[in-house]
């Protein structure tokens, strides 16, 4: 009994050092990925006005809420099966979701731009739609790709990915500012460096994708989307509705406030993602990884890994925000110029939000079994109603008193996420 206890002490031992190991594979390429366009910032601001921020911002917002799910979020489940026959046909499953619904949307925006109201073509600034196909299919094979790299636990080939896409994606945002591109220099610079990124991981991960094609067929790509249907079925709704809640916050601020504050709301918010965001999307992609793999093998193990990653996250959290708290608009004006000076005063107003969702964020991987697909799908449906009515209520207020409101809803909110992670993280597969 001793003995057997001894050795499961040492297996842990051993798999968080390989946690650690990968985290930091990770964590070395976004470092690299994002501290290129931190470093640029300071031009890019220079370069770019407020305004061409809220094209960008809302570019980025809409594409982002629509990649998520066109794959039919199948991609998320390409960690769960015991079987890589199983898994490189959920890889092939997600590519055809993906490919129909990017044809399906260019025709119809081919039919239909022309005729979309004037009125919906402002707030959304909307010059960037007939790029949108393009961009989701791109965005989306990245996290396609990402998954089954992932699965193959090629963390450093990931890391260096990414790297890639931050180091392209800022140097081609700087040389079309120059160019006198504005704001389809932003968008456009976005696409070189995801375009890259993922050329770079097709490279790496073409020669397993072609070895498993044999195992690829229509009967086996039926079965697993019937086996894993809770993810487009509840997940895809729940994501759509998740992350609408966040864009909902961008679409509200432009449609109630100037370009120049929504410039400068968006710019906040992605400046302020950055750092932080690097490392909670690096333990995201591990911890999705090891969570798939303790589901399978020793489903009372994933409380303690949440528990602990959460102690680490909060330990990161707390200077940052503390330093944002108390000095955010000094910083902003020294590093970005006096112009974006009051961007720095939203920082400060923010970084409680920015905060709990650096911790809560890269737990939820927990949410992403296939038995608590169902919780998350609930509180992505009370978020996105929640924060639409919260804020549609509050857009007569000035800027300031408006984020105030955002923050504190931004604090209830994720608060319950988080008690719905520990919640999930304690329930068990079913037999």
């Amino acid at each position: 009994m001793q003995l057997a206890t001894a050795l499961r002490a040492q297996v842990i031992r051993l798999r968080e050092r390989s946690f650690i190991a990968q985290a930091g594979a990770l964590l070395t390429g976004a470092v690299v990925a994002q501290a290129v366009p931190v470093l640029l910032s300071p031009v890019l601001t220079r370069l770019y006005s407020p305004e061409d921020f809220a094209v960008f911002a809302i570019f980025m917002s809409v594409n982002g809420v629509i990649a998520v799910v066109a794959a039919g979020r199948y991609d998320e489940a390409i960690l769960l099966p015991a079987s890589d026959d199983d898994a490189i046909n959920l890889v092939a499953l997600a590519w055809l979701v993906l490919s129909v619904l990017c044809a399906t949307l260019g025709v119809a925006l081919a039919v239909l731009y022309g005729h979309i109201p004037d009125r919906w073509m402002q707030t959304l600034r909307g010059d960037w739609l007939p790029l949108l196909p393009l961009t989701l299919f791109i965005c989306a094979s990245f996290q396609i790709l990402s998954a089954w790299n992932n699965r193959c636990t090629r963390f450093t080939k990931l890391a260096t990915s990414r790297a890639a896409q931050g180091v392209l994606g800022g140097s081609g945002q700087c040389a079309l500012g120059y160019a006198g591109l504005h704001g389809f220099g932003l968008i456009w610079g976005w696409v070189l460096g995801y375009a890259g990124g993922l050329l770079m991981l097709l490279r790496v991960n073409l020669p397993s994708l072609w070895k498993g094609r044999a195992q690829v067929s229509r009967p086996a790509m039926a079965t697993v989307a019937h086996r894993y249907r809770r993810f487009p079925l509840l997940s895809t709704w729940g994501c759509l509705l998740g992350n609408g809640g966040s864009m909902m916050a961008l679409l509200i601020v432009s449609h109630s406030f100037s370009a120049a504050v929504t410039g400068l709301f968006s710019f906040t918010l992605r400046v302020l993602a950055l750092p932080l965001f690097l490392i909670s999307n690096a333990l995201a992609q591990v911890l999705q990884q090891r969570i798939a793999r303790l589901n399978n093998e020793d489903p009372s193990l994933i409380l303690p890994y949440v528990l602990r990653s959460a102690a680490v996250l909060i330990t990161i959290a707390i200077p940052f925000v503390i330093l944002l708290a108390f000095a955010g608009g000094e910083l902003f004006a020294f590093v970005f110029g006096a112009d974006w000076a009051e961007a720095g005063e939203y920082a400060r107003l923010l970084a409680l939000a920015v905060g709990i969702r650096f911790v809560v964020s890269p737990l939820t991987a927990v949410l992403s079994l296939e038995h608590n697909v169902k919780s998350c799908t609930q509180w992505q449906t009370l978020y996105f109603l929640s924060v639409t009515l919260t804020l549609s209520l509050g857009s007569h207020l000035p800027i300031e008193s408006f984020l105030k409101l955002y923050v504190a809803h931004e604090m209830v909110l994720y608060s319950i996420y988080f008690g719905v992670v520990i919640q999930g993280a304690r329930r068990r597969p079913p037999a």
